[in-house]
This record gives structure tokens, sequence and C-alpha cells, in this order.
């Protein structure tokens, strides 16, 4: 496993300019286009919103 900033360096070097992330520090994933990280935050949405352990989460996408 890599570090969030490991990952974040590695994301940069492949070109992903959006970060779909959480409000307590967590990182989904990395993406290169707009489109696809909002895919992954509206699946969020649609799976794991219900679930009582994500109260009060927030999910967000992130442009760098």
């Amino acid at each position: 496993m890599m570090s969030r900033a490991s990952t974040e360096a590695y994301g940069k070097r492949i070109g992903c300019r959006y970060y779909v992330k959480n409000n307590k520090g967590g990182l989904y994933g990395g993406f290169k286009s707009k489109e696809a990280a909002e895919a992954c935050r509206r699946r969020w949405e649609r799976e794991e919103r219900n679930n009582p352990w994500n109260s009060g989460l927030i999910v967000f996408i992130e442009e760098k």
C-alpha cells in the first residue's frame, strides 16, 4: 500500500487531474477526466450512502 503523498505523486506522473476524496482524509482514486471522477462519486453515493459506518462522510472531487 502506498502513502497518500506517494499516491498523489504517482497520479500526477501518469496525468491524473481529478481526485475523489472524503472529508475525513480518505482517497478513493485519481482520474484523468472529470466524467470518470463524477462516475466514481456517483457510484459511492449509490452503493455506500446508506451504510451506517459512513454517516457524516462527504465525498467530493478535487481538481489539481
